[in-house]
């Protein structure tokens, strides 16, 4: 029989193949984003198992986690605080806000990376409550409400000086007409126009009386704080978790800074404006100074020409980062890094033909803290730093900024990191960072030379714990060290480390300079050495004296050698006494 009588033929199940030319002719890349992601889920690759950095604990804001059984708790008093936005101005209404979001609905839709599955109406809602939470947390924040007290009597004090210093005459005149502080033309424009001849008195009883709930509700003065710490029944400063418990507000704030956690910034602004239109650059400020104090115990200063910004997490990452280094490569569409390195790991870089610079994009390493310590790296913390990423290392030096580690570090940093990775229009900052930190702490002996120095405070349990955050940080993600602001520490302290010379005054200090006995042991052997060397010379000279001189007496000889004994022995005599001492 031939080997084609033996031959099989298997043909493919005729309607099962049609299903397959069918699903083929169907399939269609969906049409509906118009613009790139700016807000995204944390791709599975960066998250860690025993990790809770990408899950809110008590608040939902957008779609990712909203309705989650866990985070209900918060749902009432959103609309608390959207009853209190809605007093702040008496010009706008609840239907002017939804038709303010409404127009903005398709471009905060493609703000996220993956598509809503809610209504218009059931989204326009969604972001109203989330973002008016926002902003009331923000703008009712104490230490913001202290210091907007402080600037608006600083005015009132400055409008009543202007006052009294002017003629009697021109007294009400300057009151009505002269240009006046934000804090004095918000309380003039907030009387009713009847009520603004009135003498000074009246115009003070109609400020403390809510007889029709418009004077005091149109105002964000002193007097609105006392209002929202109080409702009706006196009972908000008890029910309030914000005022009632002391972990509430830390938490929230480590809520708002994650990835999956963040709301347009653009809707957040736009009602901000609508709601305070004589303070544009006010949210951005409130949002650096709470997060910066409740997140990193630091603060954080809005940066000048700081550009568009997308959401909570990505202004502090444009407030961390130069703003001219960040990256805008012309690409439509900024999704994740690891896609782009697997392109990259295929083909050498266009600018680099040649592959010359191709050793700078490889892995790139340091020692650890306590090796390159024995390697004469000399650690500091930096002074004037700018920001925790500030590194930087000159004639064997190495300054730090200091980094304040706490329970909400993780969390800050992996979902910066994780933002880095999948939004491509950004520099890699705190990728970077993080990656030079996992090579310097390897062990907890690196994180407490770290801590002799100032440059960690833990606030966790021991240097372990910090050394698995850092050697954990950085799992899965894609770094261009090339490009990398800390890209010529890695060379600078290789090469410092390579160089004979300095292994050889390394290996020095730690042998024969590492603590005060030793180096006593050292001037006390370089002193004897001097001393044998000073016998050695002083007995040469004799004996060519001696020589030279010839027909000497046997009683000068005798003198020399008494003389030279008597040399010796002081030497031996000072010695012990410098080693005695």
């Amino acid at each position: 029989m031939s080997s084609a009588e033996d031959r099989i033929e298997i043909l493919p199940h005729e309607e099962w193949l049609r299903s397959l030319e069918t699903r083929v002719a169907e399939t269609k890349w969906e049409g509906w984003r118009t613009d790139g992601p700016t807000i995204f889920k944390v791709p599975r690759i960066f998250q860690v198992a025993e990790s809770e950095a990408n899950v809110p604990k008590m608040v939902s804001l957008g779609p990712y986690h909203h309705g989650k059984e866990q985070l209900k708790a918060m749902e009432d008093l959103k609309w608390h605080y959207l009853k209190k936005f809605l007093g702040r101005n008496p010009d706008k209404t609840l239907k002017d806000y939804i038709k303010q979001i409404k127009e903005k609905e398709p471009q905060a839709r493609m703000a996220y990376s993956e598509k809503v599955d809610k209504t218009s109406d059931e989204f326009a809602q969604m972001m109203l409550l989330d973002c008016c939470f926002v902003i009331e947390i923000l703008h009712l924040w104490k230490p913001c409400v202290e210091r907007r007290e402080k600037e608006e009597a600083a005015e009132e004090e400055a409008v009543d000086k202007q006052i009294r210093s002017a003629k009697p005459w021109f007294r009400a005149a300057r009151l009505m007409q002269s240009p006046i502080p934000r804090g004095a033309r918000q309380m003039h424009s907030s009387i009713p126009s009847g009520a603004r001849s009135m003498p000074s008195p009246m115009l003070e009883n109609l400020l403390n009386t809510d007889e029709k709930g418009t004077a005091s509700r149109q105002m964000h003065s002193p007097m609105l704080e006392n209002q929202l710490n109080t409702d009706e029944k006196g009972t908000e400063t008890v029910q309030n978790p914000f005022t009632s418990t002391r972990y509430t507000l830390t938490t929230v704030a480590r809520d708002m800074l994650m990835l999956e956690n963040q709301l347009p910034f653009f809707l957040l602004q736009t009602l901000f404006d609508s709601a305070y239109p004589d303070q544009p650059d006010l949210l951005k400020r409130h949002a650096l100074e709470f997060l910066g104090e409740t997140i990193m115990n630091r603060e954080i200063k809005l940066t000048p020409g700081i550009g568009d910004v997308y959401h909570l997490l990505h202004l502090i990452h444009s407030s961390i980062s130069p703003p001219e280094n960040n990256r805008d490569d012309g690409e439509p569409f900024g999704f994740c890094w690891p896609l782009q390195s697997m392109k990259r790991s295929r083909h050498l870089p266009k600018d680099d033909p040649e592959g010359t610079d191709h050793q700078t994009r490889q892995l790139k390493w340091i020692p650890s803290a306590t090796q390159l310590m024995e390697a004469g790296v000399h650690f500091r913390k930096k002074e004037k730093a700018t920001n925790f990423l500030d590194i930087t290392f000159h004639n064997g030096v190495m300054e730090i900024a200091l980094l304040q580690v706490d329970d909400s570090t993780e969390t800050f940093l992996r979902n910066l990191i994780a933002f880095e990775q999948c939004y491509k229009k950004i520099t890699l900052h705190v990728t970077a960072y993080a990656k030079l930190m996992d090579c310097i702490i390897n062990t907890a002996a690196d994180v407490a030379l770290l801590q002799q120095h100032g440059i960690i405070l833990s606030g966790l349990g021991d240097g372990k714990q910090v050394a698995n955050l850092f050697n954990k940080l950085c799992k899965e993600v894609t770094l261009d060290y090339g490009n990398a602001y800390v890209s010529d520490i890695y060379k600078d302290v290789n090469e410092h480390c390579d160089t004979k010379y300095n292994q050889w005054r390394a290996r020095l200090n730690r042998d024969y300079f590492s603590n005060p006995w030793a180096i006593i042991s050292v001037f006390a052997a370089i002193l004897l050495f001097v001393l044998a060397i000073t016998e050695t010379i002083f007995s040469v000279l004799s004996y060519s004296y001696v020589v030279y001189f010839g027909g000497h007496s046997h009683r000068s000889e005798e003198t020399l050698l008494l003389a030279h004994d008597r040399v010796v022995s002081s030497h031996y005599e000072f010695l012990g006494s410098f080693l005695g001492r």
